[in-house]
C-alpha cells in the first residue's frame, strides 16, 4: 500500500467512527481503519500513536453528536419542557445509535478538546436544572435524571424488558414530577446568583 499523498486526523476519526456505528464488537484497530482508507497501517501512526488515543478522539466525536442531537431537539424550550425534551433526545439517541451509545460508556477522552465539550455538556444540564435547583444541588438531581435514562436503555436492550419503550412516559414523568413538580405547574425559579458552573459528574 502506497503512503497517502493526503491523510488528516479528523479523516481519520470520522472512518473510525462510522465503523462504530456498523456494529463492530470491538472499538475499530489502526489496521482495520487503514484497510478502510487504503493506506499503510503506518500512515496513521502519525495522527495516533496507540489504540488508546484513536479511541479517545472516536468518543469525542461521538459525545458531540449526541450533544448537538440533545441541543437540537431541546431548541428554544425552558424549564420543564426542557427536561423532557431532553429525556427523548437522550434515549431516541441511544436507540438510533446503540453502538455508539455502548462506546461512549467504555470510552472516556481527557485533554483540552475533551474538557471544552464535558463543559458544554455541563452548561446544557445547568441550563435545564437551574430553574428548579441550586447549583450545590444540580449533580445530585442530574445524577437521578441521568441514572433513569440510562436505566431505561439497559433494560430495553439488555434485559429485554416486555414493553420497555411504553413504560418510559411513566417513569419519565413520575420522577421528573417528584424532583421538579408537574409541568403544568407553574414554579418559580430558584435563585442562582452568579453561581459558578457545576459538573454534574464530579
Amino acid at each position: 500500500m502506497a503512503y497517502p499523498a493526503k491523510i488528516s486526523r479528523a479523516a481519520i476519526v470520522q472512518i473510525a467512527l462510522q465503523m462504530v456505528e456498523e456494529g463492530g464488537a470491538e472499538p475499530p484497530s489502526l489496521r482495520a481503519i487503514a484497510r478502510r482508507l487504503n493506506v499503510a497501517t503506518n500512515a496513521l501512526y502519525n495522527y495516533f500513536p496507540d489504540r488508546a488515543d484513536l479511541n479517545a478522539a472516536i468518543a469525542v466525536v461521538g459525545s458531540r453528536k449526541m450533544l448537538a442531537a440533545v441541543k437540537r431537539t431541546i431548541g428554544g424550550t425552558d424549564a420543564r419542557e426542557a427536561l423532557d425534551r431532553f429525556s427523548m433526545a437522550f434515549l431516541r439517541f441511544a436507540r438510533n445509535h446503540p453502538q455508539l451509545y455502548d462506546f461512549l460508556n467504555e470510552n472516556h477522552p481527557g485533554g483540552q478538546e475533551a474538557a471544552t465539550l464535558f463543559r458544554e455538556w455541563a452548561e446544557l444540564m445547568n441550563l435545564a436544572w437551574s430553574p428548579f435547583y441550586r447549583p450545590a444541588m444540580m449533580p445530585k438531581v442530574i445524577f437521578a435524571h441521568a441514572a433513569l435514562l440510562h436505566g431505561m436503555i439497559t433494560l430495553e436492550r439488555q434485559w429485554l424488558w416486555r414493553k420497555a419503550k411504553e413504560h418510559f412516559d411513566f417513569a419519565n414523568k413520575t420522577m421528573l414530577d417528584a424532583l421538579v413538580g408537574s409541568k403544568h405547574t407553574r414554579r418559580r425559579p430558584a435563585k442562582t446568583g452568579d453561581a459558578v458552573l457545576t459538573f454534574p459528574w464530579n
